[in-house]
């Protein structure tokens, strides 16, 4: 199964979405609040070259936010 890490926070409603879809698909994932510790959210800036969340790690792929395009995105990749 694929390694899956989240970056998220507590208010955003896109972190929320995410981990409902993830969860509704029966998919555990790693998940790491930005709010803990700054070297989560400059890790995430370092990957992604934005101050958006959530960020999804997919294996190789990353993915910023969470909409439909994301969703169908990660879908293909899990094979769900």
């Amino acid at each position: 199964m694929a390694k899956i890490t989240i970056y998220t926070a507590p208010q955003c409603p896109h972190s929320k979405r995410l981990k409902e879809f993830l969860s509704s698909k029966g998919i555990s994932f790693n998940e790491i609040c930005v709010l803990d510790d700054p070297k989560y959210f400059e890790e995430i800036q370092e990957k992604t070259r934005q101050k958006a969340i959530p960020v999804i790690e997919l294996d190789n792929s990353v993915f910023v936010g969470f909409g439909k395009r994301v969703e169908r995105r990660i879908s293909r990749l899990i094979g769900g």
